[in-house]
């Protein structure tokens, strides 16, 4: 299958789909082409009206392949310590005892 990669400005944004008009064909808009996760939402900060790179297959699909101001938003969601718990231990409040400071190392993982 057969396909391109492509410069345009995204016309429409919506969940995990966009459309896209190519920047040499400014009356028409691609099909809806997939935003993968790390450009959704708050970590990629995608609008109306912003320059991306696509990839756009014969088929008709296609994927949204990054920003083309090199702007990626966070990229990773923020991760809250305070909430983070693993076996009811919270991560932001759990400190081990018999611990020295200094050049030392710990054990390896159990």
């Amino acid at each position: 299958m057969a396909g391109q990669i492509c410069k345009g400005t995204i016309a429409t944004i919506g969940g995990n789909m966009a459309r896209v008009v190519p920047l040499d064909k400014e009356d028409k808009a691609t099909p809806k082409l997939v935003v993968p996760w790390h450009l959704r939402g708050d970590t990629g900060e995608l609008e109306v009206g912003d320059e991306v790179v696509y990839a756009e297959f014969s088929d008709g699909t296609g994927i949204l392949l990054g920003r083309m101001d090199g702007d990626w938003g966070e990229y990773l969601p923020k991760l809250d310590s305070d909430k983070i718990t693993d076996s009811g231990v919270r991560l932001a409040k759990h400190k081990h005892s018999g611990v020295y400071p200094g050049g030392s190392n710990t054990g390896n993982p159990v």
